[in-house]
């Protein structure tokens, strides 16, 4: 699950739709809790004030995140994670947000920032469900501590600590090694890590392109590879679809007309084509059954590359000078990635297709036509437009487990911001308002390492052929 859904949920809530969270999963983001006879966290009881405080350090020491209580979650055999089966609404009177505050104020070290929301059932006005938004912690804060841990007995015992951290939709704790680690770093006064990553200037680029616009752009091809032919022959003969057909008895009295016009000199036979109109035609249309599966995604690329690119920032929060900071972004939702554009937008209208059959009337039967009838993968755009020497680049990965983009390391001065290279990322599958986005940053001076979540905003478009000529481009709206 995405950090994006966080707010779905929010806003399902506020719509009085919770039966719509049934089937949502657990996530680094989102903890369902159920509710018992005395509401989530019965504080009556050590294991539950303690249950409470781990919950909300653990979700400060990563992303933040949401405590959704009053729906049953459990996992099945065949889930990753557990996932909402019910809601299950409870009454308002079970809750005391003093007494909540007052159980993190003092278990929780340092102060966390956290807030409660009540959503009321449709059905029942009385029951309801709430949520508690718990902030990230910023670096230079962490880690957030429990001031208490639990004893087999589900004892509270005084003195000890604990370092909960939300990994996946578990709740893990930090290791004794690297508490031990931070405690030796403290005290050496070791700087930390201190950085974020922002959005400079541009976004991402969601969009939709419905098959009517393919249509369109293989009629429009396929009339400019037939204007080749005279024009008595322009006109295809139809059987079911757009293509040409012919059947073998009209192909043979075609053929053995052309036989009985053919000229006595064999040079004269050499230099001309002697593919009729329809072959040609057919060599056409194979051509394009095998180009249209790639238009697609070459078309998503230009109409993302119409676009401001997206460029990100990375801000130095320390008092340190941090040499070579390098951050990996995993993008999810389907999302691709051009690094390296070319200096000027790519006409809509003129798409990059590979080489056609030869046009009809310049064949003989030394010439062969050979077409690969694929376009370019998307991310294919190298240009070398760049002067030498050429910047270094972001380098990507892009797979079924999705998209992997490491940029070149920089160099971040104190209290400094840094722009990274621009890149072009798009969804030609259409997204949601925001790309959720998981980031690591780590440079060679500071032990240390910065994960959190960015959500970079996606700019919507829709990519249709207007009614009227059909050689117009597309029109993105």
């Amino acid at each position: 699950m995405s950090a994006d859904h966080r707010v779905k949920i929010v806003n399902l809530l506020a719509r009085q739709q919770p039966a719509d969270i049934v089937g949502l999963p657990e996530s680094q983001w989102v903890d369902f809790k159920s509710a018992g006879p005395k509401g989530p966290y019965d504080l009556s009881l050590e294991a539950k004030k303690y249950e409470l405080a781990k919950d909300v350090a653990a979700f400060a020491n990563a992303g933040g995140g949401l405590l959704v209580c009053g729906f049953k979650a459990t996992r099945r055999s065949t889930d990753l994670h557990e996932a909402v089966v019910r809601p299950m609404p409870f009454a308002k009177r079970l809750i005391n947000t003093e007494r909540y505050k007052g159980i993190i104020n003092e278990y929780v070290r340092p102060l966390i920032d956290v807030e409660f929301h009540w959503y009321d059932d449709p059905a029942q006005p009385e029951l309801g469900y709430l949520v508690i938004d718990v902030q990230a912690l910023p670096e230079s804060g962490r880690w957030a501590l429990v001031t208490k841990t639990l004893s087999d007995k589900e004892g509270l015992v005084k003195g000890g600590i604990a370092v909960p951290i939300r990994h996946g939709d578990q709740t893990e704790y930090l290791p004794p090694d690297e508490v031990y680690r931070l405690l030796n770093s403290g005290l050496r006064g070791e700087p930390s890590l201190e950085v974020d990553l922002a959005v400079a200037s541009g976004s991402a680029v969601g969009m939709e392109i419905v098959e009517e616009t393919i249509d369109a752009l293989v009629r429009k091809r396929r009339r400019e590879l037939l204007a080749c032919l005279p024009a008595e022959e322009r006109a295809s003969r139809r059987h079911g679809d757009d293509f040409g057909l012919l059947g073998s008895k009209g192909r043979a009295a075609e053929e053995l007309a052309r036989l009985g016009a053919l000229p006595a000199s064999l040079p004269e036979i050499l230099s001309r084509d002697l593919r009729s109109p329809q072959q040609y035609r057919e060599e056409v249309d194979e051509y394009l059954v095998r180009c249209r599966p790639g238009i697609l995604p070459v078309l998503a690329q230009a109409v993302a590359l119409q676009r401001t690119p997206l460029t990100l920032q990375v801000v130095n929060n320390s008092e340190a000078m941090l040499h070579q900071v390098e951050v990996i972004m995993a993008v999810e939702g389907g999302y691709h990635v051009i690094v390296d554009a070319p200096a000027s937008a790519p006409d809509l209208g003129r798409l990059p297709w590979p080489e056609p059959p030869i046009p009809y009337g310049e064949k003989n039967p030394l010439a062969t036509s050979v077409f690969p009838g694929q376009l370019p993968a998307p991310g294919g755009y190298r240009p070398g437009r760049w002067p030498s020497p050429a910047p270094v680049l972001p380098t990507w990965v892009d797979s079924e487990d999705g998209l992997v983009i490491t940029f070149p390391p920089v160099d971040v001065r104190a209290r400094a911001t840094v722009h990274l290279p621009p890149i072009t990322l798009y969804s030609p599958r259409g997204s949601e308002a925001a790309a959720s986005c998981r980031w690591t940053a780590t440079c060679t001076n500071l032990s240390g390492r910065e994960k959190k979540v960015l959500g970079i905003p996606v700019e919507q478009l829709q990519v249709t052929i207007p009614a009227g000529p059909e050689d117009v481009e597309p029109v993105v709206e």
